[in-house]
């Protein structure tokens, strides 16, 4: 028996989903079957999908992409769901539904593919809002802005600049939420790394403050917090080895920082001397 056979018939079918979440690096796998779940990956290696209370609406076909939308609910003390209460990152978070039937376990397909983009919470769950793969449609084509600020996203492609020539290693001391203490980052002024990036492994935070040593990201990474509360020892001494995080400065996109700070003016991407009053506006500018 097959899955395309139990697919076909009339009742014979007993689904369960897969759920797949990939951020950057790092993956995530839960099942809505009662136990955990092992399946064989592309190379041989054993793959585990942990036994989670999770559900997802009805998925529709449709050409309209709004209707496309999928949500997900999970019990409000789930700690994986709750992540998403706080402020997403700039790196999104995909999720693949695979779908299989019981009488054939080990044969999935592809049931939905998209993205999350926010949470909520309803009562004793947690509702994670996605969109389909498909939403990217609805992007218009990439234009050229007329602005005085600059176009371009720092360490992007119209930036230039690399960020690979820009990190600097800090240890991280605290965690409180959102806001980490790096001692390293108090060698610069403040607000210097405000808009920049902070890098913990695989993972990437938005710098959104910058006063002295604390640096406060857009969103928590429970991931720092719970590397500091256990730290790794060194076999040697035995003592706690320092939590490593790399920093990297920001740009409040005006030329003057982009010279200054970065010497890249040739790339800079905005246009300063934007007169002030609109000239198509009515009025005499003279």
């Amino acid at each position: 028996m097959t899955y395309a056979t139990v697919e076909a018939s009339a009742a014979e079918g007993r689904p369960y989903y897969l759920y797949q979440f990939v951020e950057a690096d790092q993956v995530w796998r839960f099942t809505s079957r009662a136990m955990d779940w092992t399946s064989a990956g592309s190379d041989g290696e054993t793959i585990t999908w942990e036994a989670a209370a999770a559900a997802h609406g009805d998925v529709v076909q449709t050409s309209d992409i709004e209707r496309g939308r999928l949500e997900l609910t999970w019990p409000l003390s789930h700690p994986f769901a709750r992540r998403f209460l706080a402020p997403l990152g700039n790196t999104p978070v995909t999720l693949t539904i695979f779908r299989g039937h019981e009488q054939v376990l080990g044969e999935t397909v592809a049931h939905w593919k998209g993205r999350v983009v926010g949470a909520e919470v309803e009562g004793v769950r947690i509702l994670l809002n996605c969109e389909s793969v498909f939403s990217t449609l609805r992007r218009a084509g990439v234009r050229a802005k007329y602005q005085r600020l600059c176009r371009h996203a720092l360490y992007g492609r119209g930036c230039g600049l690399d960020i690979a020539f820009h990190w600097q290693s800090g240890t991280v001391t605290a965690v409180s939420g959102n806001a980490l203490t790096i001692p390293e980052a108090a060698g610069q002024s403040d607000g210097w790394f405000r808009g920049g990036v902070l890098r913990f492994g695989g993972q990437l935070g938005f710098i959104t403050g910058h006063m002295g040593s604390t640096l406060t990201l857009s969103r928590p990474m429970p991931e720092v917090a719970a590397a500091l509360a256990a730290p790794e020892v060194n076999p040697e001494t035995g003592a706690d080895l320092p939590l490593v995080a790399d920093i990297a400065p920001g740009c409040d996109l005006r030329a003057a920082t982009c010279a200054a700070k970065f010497d890249n003016l040739p790339n800079f991407g905005g246009f300063p001397e934007i007169p002030g009053r609109n000239p198509f506006g009515g009025g005499s500018i003279v």
